[in-house]
């Protein structure tokens, strides 16, 4: 319509169907000039749904056949365990590094986090559940790593030192204030955004990042996102089923949303394999190593002593076998 300098919605759907055809050709040529080759079928579709619901009838072949051919999509990569660390190196805010080490563990969408509540938080061992997008047909479960647990709970006992009360109400990022017993809001998903934004600039990641048009080969938020999916997918032993299940991704793997029902006690076993991975500190993550190898050696020295107590009573049964063996022989003779 401001394409045409059409005044309102009645006269654009009255305009005959030659004419308009000419005219969505037209627009077409003029979109491909300014839009990139993927973002073309967003505004064709939606003047499309307009056209059909007033019964205006369109060669839409001969249109799309307009259309150039998609191009590879940048922002494809995810950021990596160095360049979070980078991140985190780069600001003394405890918000930011809470925002920060929650993106990386759960791998939710940066847009779930508008509206989280605490109540959607709940302890497993020293970890935490995440119920993302409760009650609604997105619903599913995710987890935080004990070291993004501890930066979180150091964030929530900044809010109640200045003076919020938190409840299971209280939103798990609140936005901005100047004295916490004020009303609390949650941070809204633009500011948010921008709290990650600025942080990858002043940490200079941007610097040597390739960007195609008005994209870089690393999304700031989504990054978070790519890095926990390759993670879960790439550690050995983890169920692909589940970990889609972890990612929120309901149609990934045929029937799985209909059928697979795991529990939240299933999910967290596969979620473990892929802790040391997802931790961020170094020292942390061969803390985390470290307890793992020693608990496996104890199990496996608990099997040993078992094999070996094992194998003392079926010893002791053959001694004794033998002996009344013996003893039998010798009274016949």
């Amino acid at each position: 319509m401001k394409f045409f300098q059409i005044p309102d919605y009645d006269k654009l759907a009255s305009i005959p169907t030659e004419k308009m055809q000419i005219m969505v050709e037209d627009y077409v040529m003029d979109l491909k000039k300014k839009l990139s080759p993927n973002s073309l079928n967003l505004p064709i579709s939606a003047l499309k749904a307009f056209l059909d619901c007033n019964d205006v009838e369109l060669r839409w072949g001969k249109i799309k056949r307009l259309l150039p051919a998609r191009v590879k999509k940048t922002g494809s990569e995810a950021w990596t365990t160095d360049e979070i660390s980078q991140m985190l190196s780069f600001t003394k805010e405890i918000r930011t590094k809470a925002l920060i080490h929650f993106l990386s563990a759960t791998g939710v969408r940066i847009g779930a986090l508008d509206g989280l509540e605490l109540r959607h938080l709940v302890p497993i061992n020293d970890c935490k559940s995440v119920l993302v997008y409760e009650n609604s047909v997105e619903e599913y479960t995710t987890f935080l790593t004990s070291e993004a647990s501890l930066v979180l709970d150091d964030y929530f006992n900044q809010r109640k030192n200045d003076g919020e009360t938190l409840g299971p109400d209280s939103p798990v990022f609140r936005s901005a204030y100047q004295l916490g017993i004020a009303k609390t809001k949650s941070a809204s998903t633009h500011s948010l955004k921008e709290i990650i934004r600025t942080l990858i600039l002043k940490s200079g990641l941007r610097t040597n990042q390739t960007k195609i048009g008005n994209r870089y080969n690393k999304q700031a938020d989504h990054g978070f996102r790519k890095r926990f999916n390759t993670i879960l997918k790439t550690t050995d032993s983890v169920n692909i089923s589940l970990s889609e299940k972890m990612m929120g991704h309901s149609v990934s793997v045929s029937l799985d949303s209909v059928y697979l029902v795991p529990t939240v006690k299933q999910l967290f076993k596969e979620y473990k394999k892929a802790i040391p991975q997802l931790i961020i500190n170094d020292s942390t993550r061969n803390q985390i190593e470290l307890e793992q190898v020693l608990k496996e050696n104890s199990e496996l020295e608990r099997k040993n002593k078992e094999l070996l107590e094992y194998k003392t009573k079926v010893d002791q049964l053959w001694n004794e076998m033998q002996r009344r063996d013996h003893i039998e022989m010798k009274s016949t003779l």
